[in-house]
């Protein structure tokens, strides 16, 4: 999820404009004669196998589209307590929705998950601090429906990143070495069950690494891993 700030509709271009993409967003409204207020940061990833493409909403404002595995960034939004929702491409019912609690200069990841006929929001908040001198920051979440519990594990090396994160559970960053070409594994009980490979993992930069998709499935659906760019 890279850290370029999107506008949020017509309607809310009018409301809330930019000033600098920073740690913390800072917004202008023209009925506070130009103070300046800090804003959240919010961003949705389709994480729904099955989903089809699903229209992203925040205070009934649609905010744009996403399929599945996508993300688009972070979008600007006021703190406080905002309705975050989900519904298919142009319906105008919601699949879900969940109240988010959003502080002035954090980040928040807004994952779809679950398969369509039990559609949930999970809700997390993303540390942009700067990973350690040379180093990358990564954290792993379990976003495949089920009961299984899956290690997140780079080829060659002896011991897991992370261990044992059932459907929905998930990590903190950890610092790890950059490196242009890791293989990163699933595993279950020591076996791998997928594979990621050549991923660039650079200095400097944040990524979360997700478990998707339906052991059940050989398609696009099917168990598989992720990755996007925090910042």
């Amino acid at each position: 999820m890279k850290t370029n700030l999107k506008n949020f509709s017509i309607t809310a271009k009018i409301i809330l404009s930019l000033f600098a993409i920073t740690l913390t967003i800072t917004a202008c409204k023209k009925d506070f004669n130009n103070d300046p207020i800090e804003a959240a940061g919010i961003g949705f990833v389709h994480a729904s196998p099955g989903t089809g493409p699903l229209d992203f909403i925040l205070d009934n404002q649609k905010i744009n589209f996403f399929t599945y595995t996508k993300d688009l960034g972070y979008y600007a939004a006021y703190p406080g307590i905002r309705l975050a929702g989900v519904a298919k491409k142009d319906s105008l019912k919601y699949l879900t929705t969940s109240s988010v609690s959003l502080k002035s200069g954090s980040f928040y990841s807004v994952f779809v998950v679950d398969t369509l006929k039990s559609t949930k929001l999970l809700v997390l908040e993303d540390d942009l601090k700067a990973p350690e001198t040379d180093k990358a920051k990564v954290r792993f979440v379990n976003l495949s429906p089920g009961t299984a519990t899956y290690d997140l594990a780079i080829a060659g090396t002896d011991a897991p990143l992370f261990t044992a994160k059932a459907f929905k559970e998930f990590t903190t960053f950890t610092n790890i070495a950059p490196n242009d070409s890791y293989t990163f594994q699933l595993k279950q009980s020591g076996t791998v069950k997928v594979s990621l490979p050549s991923i660039k993992i650079e200095k400097g930069k944040i990524y979360t690494i997700w478990a998707k998709g339906l052991t059940s499935k050989t398609d696009s659906t099917g168990l598989g891993l992720s990755v996007m760019t925090n910042k």
